[in-house]
């Protein structure tokens, strides 16, 4: 009885065993491949000139609103952006004359206004005299007020185009977000064109996996599911969430995902995209992990 009821017990625990195993296999499922993945910024030269640049290293943090960069152009001399602002100065001028003129001949029609007025009081004028005066006035009044506006509209032009100019001399980059650098393509003190990439950055808040499944995981993967990460080296796992899925990975070529995977292997894979929920476990000096392999796996209740 005694080795029935031991015989009993193990066949039991095996059966266990092998059927917790067998829902294991059916219900959880692990990435081929996944690594961690990141928006990469490029801030550029706004203008041509030389680069003033702070010698910045692969791995540094760079708060939000930071100078980053700027750039000199000593020789600028666009005659097209000099030949508007003066136009535009003189045009202001010459609004502001027309403008104090209409001023004087306000004042003067104001005074007679007040003549005619009293000759009204004391019925020494027409009605219609004095609505002609009154219309006198009153158109008077109207250019002045036309004029000082114009003046307005020339002076704000005139503001706008002196801070273009500047901008043509010196332009000055803040940093956009908190971030770390990625990497810098250009030297401090070189001479750099219009639009030409001088840092990269990664912004920590646009970090995700992209992990790839077998085909045989489809209908496991959706938007939403609880996922678990895990460094490649098993020392650091979190928790991360399907934000979306995608077939056709090596024949379809979408967003940031690679479309060249090794032989017959992209065809049978599907691409999923995680966000990360817990606390990233790598710090800036590591680069967020960006590029680091990781493995996505389901968990069983999912």
């Amino acid at each position: 009885m005694l080795f029935r009821s031991v015989r009993l017990l193990l066949t039991g625990a095996v059966l266990a065993g092998a059927g917790t195993y067998i829902r294991h296999v059916v219900t959880s499922a692990a990435s081929d491949q996944a690594y961690i993945n990141a928006e990469i910024t490029p801030l550029r030269a706004p203008i041509e000139g030389q680069l003033r640049l702070e010698a910045f290293q692969p791995g540094t943090l760079i708060s939000q609103g930071a100078n980053v960069f700027s750039v000199e152009n000593s020789r600028f001399g666009n005659q097209e952006v000099n030949g508007q602002l003066n136009w535009v100065r003189e045009l202001t001028d010459r609004l502001q004359a027309e403008a104090d003129e209409a001023g004087v001949r306000c004042q003067q029609q104001e005074q007679m206004y007040r003549v005619y007025e009293k000759l009204h009081r004391d019925k020494l004028i027409s009605d219609l005299e004095f609505i002609d005066e009154q219309t006198k006035l009153a158109v008077s009044r109207s250019a002045f007020t036309n004029k000082q506006a114009q003046v307005r509209q020339a002076a704000a032009r005139a503001r706008e185009v002196e801070s273009q100019v500047e901008l043509q001399k010196r332009a000055v980059v803040n940093m956009p977000f908190n971030g770390v650098v990625w990497m810098v393509p250009a030297k401090p003190g070189a001479q750099v064109a219009a639009h030409e990439p001088v840092l990269q950055v990664i912004d920590p808040q646009r970090i995700w996996v992209d992990a790839f499944f077998h085909e045989k995981h489809a209908d496991k993967l959706r938007p939403g599911v609880v996922v678990a990460i895990r460094a490649i080296d098993g020392v650091e796992t979190w928790r991360g969430r399907i934000e979306s899925v995608r077939a056709g990975v090596g024949r379809i070529a979408y967003d940031n995902f690679p479309t060249g995977l090794p032989g017959e292997y992209g065809s049978r894979r599907v691409a999923v995209r995680v966000t990360m929920e817990s606390k990233n476990p790598f710090g800036a000096s590591q680069f967020f992990g960006v590029g680091r392999s990781v493995v996505v796996s389901l968990a069983d209740h999912e």
